[in-house]
């Protein structure tokens, strides 16, 4: 094994924050509307209409946390000297790609520590490592000639 690692478990759950954020604050203001409009006598569909944003909101906002954190336990990424192994799901399955199709690198930080490396293989397969705590570390397992054709490219961390 050259290298393993899994997500950094704040960043993967929180990497889309804003759209989380937006998502809160809609679903408190459509609950209010709804719990307004409850006490009032307000046409069924204007009822049905609101019901559907708080679920639609509720979906996407804390029940995906909810969903991300559980599949957050179950992801493991590893590279051995023959392949890149991604073990994910509840029943444990192992997606394997071999190291000699790698094309290319790409890496696309979040900050100074933390970054996602996307795989490119020649068959045009993309696997992307996420939410890499220091992602440098995983990089050094990668051929330098890839490495130094992507840094050239994309800012590294």
């Amino acid at each position: 094994m050259l290298w393993q690692g899994r997500p950094a478990p704040r960043c993967y759950l929180f990497r889309h924050w804003r759209g989380q954020l937006a998502c809160v604050v809609a679903l408190t203001g459509f609950s209010f509307l709804l719990i307004h409009a409850l006490k009032r006598d307000v046409r069924p569909i204007i009822l049905i209409l609101l019901l559907v944003s708080v679920f639609i909101f509720l979906a996407v906002g804390p029940v995906r946390l909810l969903l991300l954190r559980c599949r957050w336990e179950n992801i493991f990424y590893a590279v051995t000297s023959q392949r890149f192994l991604i073990l994910y799901g509840r029943k444990q399955q192992i997606g394997s790609y071999p190291l000699a199709d790698l094309q290319s690198v790409k890496v696309s930080p979040y900050s100074d520590k933390l970054a996602d490396i996307e795989l490119i293989f020649a068959d045009s397969r993309r696997i992307v490592f996420e939410c890499l705590e220091e992602p440098a570390t995983c990089l050094r397992v990668f051929p330098e000639v890839l490495i130094q054709h992507q840094v050239e490219r994309d800012s590294v961390v």
